[in-house]
């Protein structure tokens, strides 16, 4: 079984934009979010567009991974 990150009290939207304003993202952060990919019908459109906009940043460089 996969593990299951969870962020109950926060919302899709503050995350995302923290991560592209700060430029980073931690390794749980990037967890939370592919595990948002499997389940991209659940979210609504623009949870769909931050989570986009995320990953696009990740392949471009302009946002990294930290630990």
């Amino acid at each position: 079984m996969p593990l299951q990150v969870t962020r109950p009290n926060l919302c899709i939207r503050d995350i995302a934009q923290q991560i592209l304003l700060t430029r980073k993202i931690t390794r749980a952060d990037q967890s939370y979010f592919m595990q948002l990919t499997s389940s991209v019908n659940d979210l609504d459109e623009e949870d769909r567009t931050f989570v986009n906009q995320l990953f696009d940043a990740l392949q471009d460089g302009r946002v990294r991974v930290v630990d």
